[in-house]
């Protein structure tokens, strides 16, 4: 049980820090981003492209504080939080549009199912995400 704990100390506290937290937040904000996308979607009706804005704003909103304060651990005065919030909502509209063009493409084009393109937009995501947080949002 020790060894378990020292992996999970090493894995949120060690060299993989940054992409262990980043990965955990990204889980909690798929979760709610899925959640609200599905009751658009589904239940109510709107637009796979308009429930993929809606849905992923949701999650925005729980990812700016999260990766702010545990991820990338910022401890600047709050004095630069508007800042750090205008670039991480640039970042996050890059990564929006991406999502609604290539989730519109996947279903339209390729005919894929709309929620096998959601997993590889969501996964997109990620990876533009992570690459302008570290690199220029929370730097």
């Amino acid at each position: 049980m020790e060894r378990i704990s020292e992996l999970i100390d090493y894995i949120y506290n060690g060299k993989l820090k940054h992409i262990s937290r980043f990965g955990t937040v990204g889980i909690t904000n798929t979760l709610i981003d899925f959640f609200v996308f599905t009751v658009f979607y589904k239940i109510i009706g709107v637009n796979y492209v308009f429930s993929q804005a809606i849905g992923y704003s949701c999650g925005v909103i729980n990812s700016f504080v999260l990766n702010r304060k545990w991820t990338f651990e910022v401890k600047n005065a709050n004095s630069k939080i508007f800042w750090e919030f205008v670039k991480f909502l640039v970042s996050n509209l890059i990564s929006l549009v991406s999502t609604m063009l290539t989730i519109d493409y996947l279903v339209k084009n390729l005919q894929l199912n709309v929620y096998i393109s959601k997993i590889i937009v969501t996964l997109i995501a990620q990876v533009i995400n992570f690459l302008l947080y570290k690199l220029w949002v929370f730097s």
